[in-house]
């Protein structure tokens, strides 16, 4: 099965075609990359509630619980094993970014040691620089190699504090956006005057054709 991070073809508008969307200007390609990675995944899905439900859970659950290099890598392996919404995972993943990730990676330091009953040692500061080799690694291994670096009673620590983040956030995060696309596919079948098990039956159907055609 090919591994895509474009755009795949189930997401498409309700009306049922596909439609071509304007090419961005060269002073709106920030802006343009934003919305088609982030905003059209979640507005413009064709799919049932569960199938981008679950991309949604396993992206935030990777962000959250997996350290930086990891990510993709994992994103790749999960999605020849299970059926979700790859786009929406790969965006939900950015709740990991170089922003948030030295406040992110030191509250698990100091929510771990609460965890485990140990006295936090280190400083913010000094945390920030033990990272430094993490940020700045250029391959996976070394990314990898770099993070074990840190000591085995510094792994424990984040490793139990990201593992419980993340799969309460990968929880409610499919719990939420689940009864959210619920309710937009109701709203949805009652605009189009057919039921909700119709429409529901012909989203199926528009996954299974689409994995079919990438086979």
């Amino acid at each position: 099965m090919a591994f895509s991070l474009e755009p795949s073809r189930h997401n498409c508008d309700f009306k049922g075609l596909c439609t071509d969307q304007p090419q961005n200007q060269p002073d709106d390609r920030g802006q343009g990359k934003f919305r088609k990675y982030f905003i059209e995944p979640f507005m413009s899905s064709r799919n049932p509630p569960w199938f981008d439900a679950r991309g949604v859970a396993i992206g935030l659950f990777i962000g959250f619980g997996l350290p930086v290099g990891t990510q993709m890598i994992v994103l790749v392996l999960l999605r020849l094993l299970f059926r979700f919404n790859t786009i929406i995972a790969f965006a939900c993943t950015w709740v990991n970014n170089p922003i948030s990730i030295i406040p992110m990676y030191y509250g698990y330091y100091c929510l771990g040691s609460l965890m485990l009953g140990k006295h936090v040692v280190m400083s913010a500061e000094d945390f920030q620089m033990l990272m430094s080799p993490i940020m700045h690694a250029e391959y996976f291994w070394r990314s990898v190699h770099a993070f074990v670096y840190l000591g085995w009673d510094m792994v424990v620590r984040w490793s139990v504090a990201a593992l419980s983040v993340a799969a309460t956030c990968g929880l409610i995060g499919y719990v939420a956006s689940f009864r959210l696309w619920k309710v937009r596919c109701r709203r949805k079948a009652r605009q189009l005057g057919m039921s909700y098990e119709k429409l529901l039956s012909e989203l199926e159907r528009t996954v299974e054709n689409g994995e079919k055609a990438e086979n």
